[in-house]
């Protein structure tokens, strides 16, 4: 027997915003892995994984590490989102709601990857002296590091 679960419109939401969030966070490491932008990156050196039983120890760098932290973050929530309709028999999230939700989703995964990889990465980053500007800094400094160069150094400068 088939049985339908009643889903409330605020637990949809929810779910919905926790996906894209999700989804963005991968997307966002294999984007900063592929053009090297280290300060962004969740895992911007070697990430060595040992294998108990096996004795084993892979070492991947960090775009390998992307995708693979891609592949775990995004193709689940891309599939979830195939097979909504089955898992939420009865509830439906409004066109208009949907895309609020998807924009507010997406600012929060790229506000929180910031962050994170700023926190993650403040003493593996420290010490570059990079003049870069723009994206062009991401690749040696997180971006709280060239927040601060940019704009509390060059006020304390004038």
């Amino acid at each position: 027997m088939d049985q339908v679960i009643e889903t409330s419109k605020s637990v949809l939401s929810w779910e919905y915003s926790f996906l894209v969030f999700v989804a963005v966070l991968g997307v966002i490491q294999v984007a900063a892995a592929n053009s090297g932008l280290k300060g962004l990156l969740f895992a911007p050196g070697a990430v060595r994984i040992r294998f108990w039983p096996f004795r084993r120890r892979w070492t991947l760098t960090s775009i390998h590490f992307s995708y693979l932290f891609a592949a775990v973050t995004v193709l689940p929530a891309l599939g979830f989102f195939f097979v909504w309709n089955s898992h939420n028999a009865t509830g439906i999230i409004q066109g208009s709601e949907q895309a609020g939700l998807f924009v507010l989703s997406t600012a929060a995964g790229g506000i929180f990857s910031l962050f994170a990889s700023s926190f993650i990465n403040q003493w593996r980053l420290q010490s570059n002296k990079t003049r870069a500007q723009g994206l062009e800094a991401l690749k040696e400094v997180t971006w709280y590091q060239a927040v601060w160069r940019r704009w509390v150094r060059n006020s304390n400068e004038s």
